[in-house]
């Protein structure tokens, strides 16, 4: 065993402490079992018609479902051993991905889905929304300006996840503190009594939007598949 996980098994988890919590935890880890049932409805069989088929869109929704399974449960694993380092930043990957979804969601048909299994760089091409005449790259903000007509929360949460990527004061916050009379403290690790309930509340908020907005446009596009499917021969 670790020093580091010495340390914290020494401690109450973050839902130990506030209890309150633990539904929020509850309801990320029951929307990532929602992945399942979403794999299958794009990749299953279906009674009459054996296996179904696999289209561009399909390989891209199954490779964002994937590794929004790995990111709930990595977040699961950090974030309830007060490892806010690691289980925040998943939550600006969680919203990657769901950008991306939102575009190929609001872009012609194909014009997203060949870009991202190219494996070029998103913001290394042009807009297929962009106005005609008008060469606008799809960077972030282009992204963000596509889906936040569907997700209102999104500026705030990318803006915060932004900086939980980054080194930034949050680190500096959670690691030494500086008294009104100038005395220096802290603990490394860091100390959990420096993570605010409303930190901690916001983070976890964040991640079962980010993972909702996925499982909703995913299972859009499993049921237009479906009902696609009742006129294939």
């Amino acid at each position: 065993m670790s020093k580091y996980e010495d340390f914290r098994r020494g401690q109450p988890t973050v839902t130990e402490r506030y209890p309150q919590l633990k539904p929020g935890i509850a309801l990320l880890e029951k929307q990532q079992d929602a992945h399942f049932d979403l794999v299958h409805r794009i990749c299953g069989t279906t009674a009459d018609r054996g296996s179904t088929p696999l289209f561009d869109i399909d390989i891209v929704l199954l490779s964002v479902l994937n590794r929004s399974l790995d990111l709930i449960d990595g977040f699961v694993a950090t974030y309830d051993r007060w490892n806010l380092s690691s289980a925040a930043p998943q939550v600006r990957m969680q919203v990657d991905n769901l950008l991306r979804l939102a575009l190929v969601n609001t872009a012609p048909p194909h014009s997203v889905t060949d870009l991202l299994l190219s494996g070029d760089r998103l913001s290394s091409h042009v807009d297929p929304l962009a106005a005609p005449g008008t060469k606008v790259k799809l960077t972030d903000a282009r992204l963000r300006d596509h889906a936040r007509p569907l997700f209102p929360w999104l500026d705030v949460v990318y803006e915060k996840a932004s900086g939980w990527v980054h080194f930034s004061g949050v680190h500096v916050g959670v690691t030494m503190i500086v008294s009104a009379d100038g005395k220096v403290s802290g603990r490394f690790p860091s100390d959990i009594n420096l993570y605010p309930f409303e930190f901690l509340e916001q983070v976890l908020w964040a991640m079962n939007e980010a993972t909702s907005g996925i499982v909703s446009l995913v299972d859009s596009f499993a049921s237009g598949k479906a009902e696609a499917s009742r006129h294939w021969q």
